[in-house]
């Protein structure tokens, strides 16, 4: 079962971030049932919501509950560590469009094209989807471009899907007719992501600005208040930046992207210090 996140406020998310955070800073991937009941609370759910999620999470194979002496302890399932896997791995296939983008370009384009046969359709909304999410954009039906060489990632992906034919990769130098600015625009929308860009950095500037003065205050940190703003910020720019193919600077100089991640960068460092301190003290 793929587990598909569509709310950035739903349990589900919360949970998975909570268990994402446990598996690499403490390397555990089991937390007693007080323990997320009191977590929980940091995101103003309540304890029979918590209680009601944590039910749905366990029958749809997210989690495992069970009985260790008196204490109930969930324990991420398969489900629950695929939906984990794939979300850091689209923050990490950004932040590596992002380090290409600050290099040198060598001006070369890599080109997919796939044609899907029938029994591939049911599949293909989801390839798209991961192809977007990779950087991709689309040029025509089937063919996608992005400025760099990913055929790892791309065979990957195919092989997960099955997908063995009808497919073509080209990587090399390519004369683009189009106005340049009008190629950016309709094959990586990005006036779209710009505009979501600058929405992100009104809406966290200022949270950042406030934080520097209480990250480090005993009942900032005793209470979670650096959880839910390090989810929701970690959210909203994966939101965007997995569809952002991080142009290259000859391409796209001036990026609200680039200030975007800068203070994503900025504020994670000061939220991760007392994010850490506060679930730390649950065994």
């Amino acid at each position: 079962m793929k587990v598909i996140l569509r709310k950035n406020d739903s349990a589900t998310s919360l949970l998975l971030f909570v268990y994402n955070i446990y598996l690499t800073y403490y390397n555990k991937d089991k937390i007693k049932l007080s323990s997320l009941l009191e977590i929980m609370k940091a995101f103003g759910k309540s304890e029979s919501a918590t209680r009601m999620s944590l039910s749905r999470t366990a029958k749809s194979g997210i989690l495992i509950n069970k009985n260790e002496g008196s204490e109930v302890i969930y324990t991420l399932d398969l489900s629950g560590k695929e939906a984990i896997k794939i979300w850091n791995e689209g923050i990490e296939q950004f932040w590596k469009r992002y380090a290409l983008r600050n290099g040198l370009w060598d001006e070369k384009w890599y080109l997919v094209n796939l044609e899907f046969r029938e029994e591939q359709k049911e599949n293909r909304a989801i390839v798209v989807e991961r192809l977007l999410q990779m950087g991709f954009g689309l040029v025509s039906p089937n063919t996608w471009i992005c400025p760099y060489y990913q055929t790892d990632d791309i065979r990957k992906a195919l092989a997960e899907f099955k997908i063995t034919s009808g497919v073509i990769e080209m990587h090399g130098e390519i004369k683009i007719y189009d106005n340049i600015l009008s190629f950016i625009n309709n094959v990586f929308h990005a006036e779209k992501l710009a505009k979501s860009y600058k929405m992100f950095i009104t809406q966290f500037s200022e949270k950042y600005e406030n934080t520097k003065n209480l990250y480090q205050e005993e009942w900032f940190i005793k209470e979670g208040r650096a959880l839910p703003l390090l989810h929701a910020l970690g959210w909203e720019f994966l939101s965007i930046a997995s569809e952002d193919a991080a142009l290259p600077k000859t391409l796209c100089p001036a990026w609200a992207g680039d200030e975007a991640a800068q203070l994503m960068i900025e504020f994670r460092k000061i939220l991760l210090e007392p994010t850490l301190k506060y679930l730390g003290k649950f065994d």
